[in-house]
């Protein structure tokens, strides 16, 4: 009898045991939500990073997660990378997003709408602003795109600044951000084409070269798209010429989807 009641007090104390480490267990909530909510805020902005749909049904997990979503940084630091997907669709949620990242100074989407502006819309003022807005926020794309712009319709001097920018962004090498607006352009319908001025776009304008290989023929005339080569400027090439020919090249690039120029 005695044996009997001490085995049925070790199995209650077994239960108990149990039990108190499951209730110890449930005083904590799942481990994304035990996070801290600035860690939280990260973790979801890194999520915006890869893919604006999935930040969506992260929304949708929890009430902590709704409430951490409309934190400005996700919105500054969100990248897109599916945005010629949605581009030409009336998802307002989308657009509603996208305009969040750029009023949080969003310098990837500050550029893309910039972009749609300028060459789709072709509102030249609000998309110079947008695209101006992420050049000095220094993303290489919109200060290569703004200076050749601004080189096109003759503030060469303004142009130029943007354009090292850029190039001191990527460490002097063009040919990584040249493939990237080529690609972002593809998924645009360029109505809005700009071109240098008729007197320059034979000949370069301002050379400074007195060396006697001159610059028009130092300038490698084709194979850049195939080639693509960040030195594509021959050593005796002067600025004027280099820039004029990088222009020369984007504004065919517009018409032809090709840099290059035979």
């Amino acid at each position: 009898m005695v044996g009997s009641l001490k085995r049925k007090s070790q199995a209650l104390d077994s239960q108990i045991s149990r039990i108190t480490k499951m209730a110890r267990f449930s005083d904590f909530p799942p481990t994304i939500e035990s996070l801290p909510n600035d860690l939280l805020i990260e973790v979801l902005a890194k999520v915006a990073t890869f893919s604006f749909t999935d930040l969506v049904q992260a929304k949708l997990a929890t009430k902590k997660f709704l409430e951490a979503s409309s934190h400005g940084y996700i919105f500054q630091h969100a990248s897109l990378r599916n945005f010629q997907k949605l581009l030409w669709n009336n998802n307002r949620e989308f657009w509603s997003f996208m305009e969040k990242c750029n009023n949080n100074g969003n310098s990837k989407t500050l550029y893309q709408k910039g972009m749609l502006e300028f060459f789709t819309h072709c509102r030249e003022a609000s998309g110079m602003a947008y695209l101006k807005l992420s050049a000095q926020k220094g993303y290489p794309e919109a200060c290569y795109v703004y200076g050749i712009i601004l080189y096109a319709t003759s503030l060469e001097d303004e142009g130029v600044k943007f354009l090292k920018i850029c190039e001191a962004k990527l460490g002097f090498k063009l040919a990584e951000c040249r493939r990237r607006v080529k690609e972002f352009v593809r998924y645009l319908w360029v109505k809005n084409k700009i071109s240098l001025p008729e007197n320059d776009s034979g000949d370069q304008r301002g050379c400074e070269n007195v060396v006697k290989n001159c610059c028009k023929k130092n300038v490698r005339r084709i194979g850049w798209d195939r080639n693509d080569e960040d030195d594509y400027y021959g050593e005796h090439t002067c600025e004027a010429c280099k820039w004029n020919e990088e222009v020369s090249r984007f504004c065919n690039m517009l018409r032809t989807g090709s840099y290059d120029m035979v």
